[in-house]
């Protein structure tokens, strides 16, 4: 089965052994299911390989999700969770403007580090740190 393909608008790369997906409009992914879907998939396959021990995900224009936000709460609390859980990570962490990323790192309920920063820099380090 060959890779699945992300939304245009995410990017993905790879930073030793950390994941880092780049949500460019978070808005518009977010309030996409099928976008949404597209990226989980993709989010599953990559961080389940055996070299990955953390990702990173960072929200861009995520100030422009309004009253949006509620929804996609909901939906990362459950589906995130359960994806955190089921690829088997050490580490999790969000960048995001404002109060995004710590918005979200709260409503991760898995049994994995989940931290929030600023910068995808210091998420990738904190990922890598032991």
């Amino acid at each position: 089965m060959g890779q699945a393909s992300l939304p245009p608008s995410v990017t993905y790369e790879e930073r030793g052994n950390v994941g880092v997906w780049n949500i460019t409009s978070a808005a518009s992914y977010l309030s996409d299911t099928e976008k949404r879907e597209q990226g989980e998939i993709h989010f599953r396959e990559q961080a389940s390989r055996s070299e990955m021990n953390g990702t990173v995900v960072k929200f861009e224009n995520a100030e422009k999700l309004g009253s949006e936000i509620r929804g996609s709460l909901d939906h990362i609390n459950e589906e995130w969770s359960r994806l955190a859980e089921e690829v088997d990570i050490e580490r999790l962490a969000y960048v995001a403007d404002g109060m995004m990323a710590t918005t979200v790192k709260m409503n991760i309920e898995a049994d994995v580090s989940t931290e929030s920063f600023d910068s995808i820099e210091d998420a990738v380090s904190w990922c890598e740190s032991e």
